[in-house]
């Protein structure tokens, strides 16, 4: 009989042992994922800002030389990632896909011009920037018009700032979560133990020596939960990789590969201290109040 007892004891110990490391596992699952996202949010971010385009028409009569020499100015002004030369005949194609009809058979003659696609660094897509840029520019003999989307700058740049600062909070609140959850998880696998520590107590044990084994017990825990996350989380992104590759997550596998040791030294960390905490209350309880 006492055998049995001892093997269900040692069965339900197993079980919340288990339910220790899954918690700790999907939480940091949860936060090794969001961290990807934050980080992939950056680069959108910038990716965003560097696809939005200064557009400058070219006077129908200007020389090809100088409008050639105009576009090496602009390729070495200040912000200035790359331009993109437009010809007239690339923009009535352009426009002919898009509207998926050929335009030229009703009009007889191309009304476009050849153009000057300017594209900015991230850092420099923001509003005063993009007036002193276009004042800048817009004197030159070559230049018969300028076209800024200033309301699409604006928003881009207002909801991309929004967007993370919103990624932000929600990292820091589910930080906050995650250190309760996996509290509570620890606490409650302690819980089936607190007879055995009060009893190690009693027989004279120090408060360190009854102490020792639990953290090291929660400490492979949180080990054993970064390691699950770690690889959860890797598949995961595989699979993101496949399905949406213009995030290009291979080519960040060394910016990310710092994810593993931080979900590791996360749940180590706060299993440890989940662990002292939850010990040191059953060690300050007295003995009748165990039962409640």
């Amino acid at each position: 009989m006492a055998r049995k007892f001892e093997q269900f004891n040692r069965r339900r110990l197993r079980s919340s042992y288990l339910g220790v490391v899954i918690s700790i596992s999907l939480v940091l699952f949860l936060l090794g994922f969001l961290a990807v996202l934050i980080f992939n949010a950056d680069n959108l971010s910038r990716g965003v800002k560097e696809n939005f385009s200064i557009t400058v028409l070219i006077q129908p009569e200007a020389n090809e030389m100088k409008v050639r020499q105009y576009q090496k100015t602009l390729s070495g002004l200040e912000g200035v990632k790359k331009t993109n030369f437009i010809s007239r005949e690339e923009a009535a194609e352009i426009l002919m896909e898009e509207l998926a009809e050929n335009f030229l058979e009703y009009l007889g003659d191309n009304p476009l011009t050849d153009a000057i696609d300017i594209f900015l660094l991230a850092d420099y897509v923001e509003m005063d920037f993009l007036e002193q840029f276009k004042s800048r520019i817009q004197d030159e003999e070559v230049v018969q018009e300028i076209i800024i989307d200033e309301d699409l700058a604006e928003l881009v740049y207002s909801n991309l700032e929004r967007i993370s600062i919103f990624m932000l909070s929600m990292a820091f609140l589910l930080l906050v979560i995650s250190i309760f959850l996996i509290n509570s998880s620890i606490q409650l696998a302690i819980y089936s133990r607190r007879f055995i520590i009060k009893t190690m107590q009693l027989v004279g044990a120090t408060r360190g020596f009854i102490r020792r084994p639990f953290l090291r017990t929660g400490s492979i825990h949180g080990l054993l939960g970064g390691i699950v996350a770690s690889l959860l989380l890797f598949v995961c992104l595989y699979y993101i990789n496949i399905w949406v590759p213009e995030l290009e997550l291979e080519s960040q596998l060394f910016t990310l590969i710092w994810i593993p040791p931080a979900l590791i030294l996360a749940g180590i960390t706060i299993a440890g201290i989940s662990t002292y905490f939850a010990v040191r209350t059953y060690l300050n309880l007295k003995t009748d109040d165990l039962y409640f």
